[in-house]
């Protein structure tokens, strides 16, 4: 089986030392462990998890338990107003 692009979901954790990008496909134990955990670390950092709809990206959702269909995930830290 070949996977391409579309077969795969992503994560993206944006944090001072950058844009880490996490890659997996739903039907991948392994790659689903892998992105979970990722997504769990981060959560314990404080950070907040958006689901992306694909038909309009500027539509989210807040999520707060790892997804494995969800498309695409970006997590960043709460902003602070001041």
């Amino acid at each position: 089986m070949t996977d391409t692009i579309e077969e795969k979901h992503v994560l993206s954790i944006a944090d001072p030392t950058g844009d880490t990008r996490i890659m997996w496909d739903p039907r991948s134990k392994d790659e689903v462990s892998t992105a979970k955990a990722a997504f769990d670390a981060a959560k314990k950092k404080g950070m907040l998890a958006y689901t992306v709809d694909p038909e309009s990206a500027d539509k989210g959702e807040v999520i707060r338990k790892f997804d494995p269909q969800a498309g695409k995930i970006i997590m960043s830290r709460a902003l602070q107003g001041g």
